[in-house]
Order: structure tokens, then sequence, then C-alpha cells
């Protein structure tokens, strides 16, 4: 019954972690040449993880299936569905001589944000497990 929850506040955490990774990438390649930042849509890998209220859950016939909780793929190396996700900034300013897309206050007003969602999840489910844990403890048979 809440096991869906938790799933999803899990799977979201693991997207912001992979955002701010990426966002870290970006930041430590900000004065290489040709380098071209990536992007992480965290609504848009969610929208497709999450399903609708219309519609039906997938089936799945093997391991390899999206479902499970596992938006990793199978694959060791982390490709699969939220590789799918990642693309290449656009952004309409002209680049620099060097051919390096990345803007430094930007990715670092998006590492903040990401940060500020990431400890709001962790904090909601923290409070979720408190919940639990009070439900337990504090009931008298």
């Amino acid at each position: 019954m809440f096991n869906k929850i938790y799933d999803i506040l899990g799977e979201s955490l693991n997207v912001l972690s992979d955002r701010q990774n990426i966002i870290a990438s970006n930041i430590a390649n900000a004065n290489t040449p040709g380098y071209k930042a990536k992007t992480l849509n965290f609504k848009d890998v969610m929208g497709n993880l999450i399903p609708s209220g219309s519609s039906l859950p997938m089936k799945t016939n093997s391991v390899k299936d999206l479902s499970n909780g596992n938006i990793y793929g199978a694959a060791p190396d982390g490709s699969g569905f939220i590789k799918s996700f990642i693309h290449n900034q656009t952004d309409k300013s002209i680049p620099p001589l060097d051919g390096n897309t990345v803007l430094l206050s930007k990715e670092m007003s998006d590492m903040a944000s990401n940060a500020i969602r990431f400890q709001a999840v962790a904090e909601l489910i923290t409070k979720k497990f408190n919940m639990l844990n009070y439900a337990i403890t504090q009931t008298n048979p």
C-alpha cells in the first residue's frame, strides 16, 4: 500500500543525485575546450517513470524490463533508460571561441536548486519513516 510512495521518492533521489553529478561534471569541465554542457531534466525522467492515473501499469516479461524500479537498465555501466534523458544543453547565445558551452553562473544556480530539491525529498522520506516508526512503537494492544 505505501511501498509505491517510497519507491517514487527513492527514485527521485537517484535522479536528483545523477543530475547533481552531471552539473558537477559540467563545472569541472568549464575550461575544457570543445566541451558541450550536459543536462538531465528531472521532470521528464520522473514523468516517464510514474504512470499517470489514466494509464495501465506496464506488463513485464523479463527482469530487464523497465518496471521493478530499475531506471538504469540492465547494463552495469548505468546505460539505458536514464542515459536516454541526458542531452547537450542548448543555448542561444554566441558560443565562446573554444567551443565550450558551460555557463558557470547557470551551472552554479542549477546545482543550488538541485541540492534544495534533494534535501526536500530526503526530509520527506525521513518524515514518512518517522511516522511509520511512531505508528509501530506508540500503539498499545
